[in-house]
């Protein structure tokens, strides 16, 4: 009762003091109000929240209302304007720069325990003796093996200033060895994933676009292409954008002097073309890039300066259609607003921002991206008024998001309530885990190569049975029938191998196996041959 009361004040409370919102945000700034003198909208709100914290019924966090009034204050204005905590903020900075302060290894909780899939190459965590397989049980004499801890407590305890040090005890094979690691900078790689499909056609898997991407992409890119690459599978599925640069680089990558890539424009910070220069390494290759829903921002500058510059094929579903642009005020706390101060244009013209109201959440739910529209085409985005032309008079369309030029139907085969669970209930995974160290442990390599693993090991019926048996002893997540087992168990087959492939050699490992059966890349793939 309590909790729904609260519920029906706070959204008065942040009605009340939207405008005085709108003058807290600048006064924080400092540039506008002297710290003696406040206005009376600024009066009102902590007139209004000294009030609650004296005579509201439960006990109150006045921060935390403050804080939730100004996130809505700017979402009312679009739906990436936004504030964001100091500790938040903290975060998205180290994302953003690609780079942390820790000890270097990538794990999962297994039996609430830190199991360790990775250890980075020239990592603190390497340098210290940790391995592959190997779970920590200890964290400065603190007992860390089979207690519910949080993955951010976990990150907490590891991560630290560069040159100090944590002390860890690992379990290795029944083996307690206490190591100590000196904490160092740990890059957060946005391209983790790149190999040669076959003699000539490539593949590079951006996650984000940091600030090292553009650094990353051109050394994964010339790898490739000293070892043969002609064409290549650009992959931005899933990958929300990030830092305008980084896109603009790597999509210069392709094209020849003088295109235009992407232009800013905003009524405040005017208009900024960005165009291509002499300098790519990629201009002779063919390229095919594959995006998603859930591919936004700068994937969506690449993919639309490659589509409206006639320089490749795009293969997939409609883009999210994030194109506006925001600048982050740090505040004197350490937190910040960020502020929307222009949009994209791709180079015919196109918005990439689709419409949008001041309701944020019928924006993330997307009402007019039917589920239907991930099977079909949407004919809606086909109006003459949201036409535009590529560079070489192809016809486009606007209306937010970038349409793909080959459309490739959500597969959905095998999937269901049962697949789910086992996939985001963490029993592939922590499988593939388990039986990965059995193999480490009789043999310390027992696969010398990708290609020998996916030519040589099989999935069976028997392994599918005993992933089926951990999930219900080990997570307790059990199939109703031997139906609902065998409707997925093609997908299991294929998810499993290639999580083991990942156990062994990280997401190359996996996506070299999954691409094979997978209807987008495959469909990106067989475009070359047309």
């Amino acid at each position: 009762m309590n909790n729904s009361r609260f519920s029906v004040v706070l959204p008065l409370v942040i009605s009340l003091s939207i405008c005085a919102g709108f003058l807290t945000c600048y006064a924080i700034y400092g540039d506008y109000f002297d710290s003696q003198k406040k206005s009376a909208g600024i009066q009102k709100l902590e007139d209004v929240l000294n009030l609650l914290d004296s005579k509201y019924v439960d006990p109150i966090n006045k921060e935390k209302i403050f804080e939730e009034t100004i996130s809505e204050m700017l979402h009312k204005l679009d739906p990436h304007s936004n504030y964001i905590s100091a500790s938040d903020m903290k975060r998205m900075s180290e994302s953003i720069e690609g780079n942390f302060s820790g000890i270097g290894v990538r794990f999962f909780k297994l039996r609430d325990t830190i199991s360790i899939t990775h250890v980075l190459s020239n990592s603190p965590s390497e340098k210290a003796g940790l391995k592959d397989g190997d779970q920590i049980i200890k964290i400065n004499g603190k007992n860390a093996a089979g207690v519910k801890m949080s993955n951010d407590t976990i990150m907490s305890l590891l991560k630290g200033p560069s040159g100090t040090s944590v002390n860890v005890v690992v379990n290795r094979y029944g083996n307690l060895l206490p190591k100590k690691i000196t904490r160092g900078r740990i890059p957060i790689k946005s391209v983790n994933t790149s190999y040669m499909v076959d003699e000539k056609t490539g593949y590079i898997k951006i996650d984000q676009f940091s600030i090292p991407t553009a650094y990353e992409f051109r050394q994964a890119a010339v790898n490739l292409r000293n070892n043969g690459m002609t064409k290549l599978v650009l992959d931005l599925r899933n990958n929300g954008g990030g830092v305008l640069e980084g896109a603009t680089q790597i999509t210069d990558e392709f094209l020849k002097s003088g295109l235009s890539i992407v232009k800013t424009k905003g009524s405040k910070i005017g208009t900024k073309h960005y165009t291509s220069t002499r300098d790519g390494v990629l201009k002779n290759v063919e390229l095919v890039v594959l995006i998603n829903s859930s591919s936004a921002s700068a994937s969506e500058i690449v993919s639309g300066a490659i589509q409206d510059n006639d320089r490749g094929i795009i293969v997939g579903r409609r883009s999210f259609g994030k194109g506006l642009v925001q600048e982050d005020q740090k505040l004197r706390d350490g937190s910040s607003v960020r502020i929307t101060v222009a949009r994209y244009y791709t180079p015919s013209g196109r918005c990439i921002q689709r419409p949008y109201t001041d309701n944020i959440e019928d924006y993330y739910k997307d009402p007019t991206r039917t589920e239907a529209s991930m099977f079909t085409v949407d004919s809606t985005l086909f109006n003459d008024s949201l036409k535009y032309q590529t560079i070489g008079g192809r016809d486009v369309y606007g209306g937010g998001g970038i349409s793909p030029d080959i459309f490739v139907p959500l597969d959905t085969s095998g999937t269901g309530l049962y697949y789910s669970s086992l996939l985001w209930g963490g029993a592939v995974n922590q499988f593939a885990f388990d039986y990965v160290k059995r193999n480490r442990y009789f043999s310390q390599n027992p696969w010398s190569s990708i290609s020998q693993f996916k030519v040589e090991f099989k999935i069976d019926n028997s392994l599918i049975k005993e992933l089926v048996e951990y999930a219900d002893s080990e997570l307790n997540i059990r199939a109703y029938s031997t139906d609902e087992v065998k409707h997925c168990e093609r997908r299991l087959m294929i998810q499993l191998k290639a999580e083991i492939a990942r156990q062994i050699w990280q997401e190359n490992g996996f996506f070299s196996v999954y691409n094979e059966f997978d209807t987008e890349f495959q469909t990106a793939f067989k475009t070359f041959e047309k």
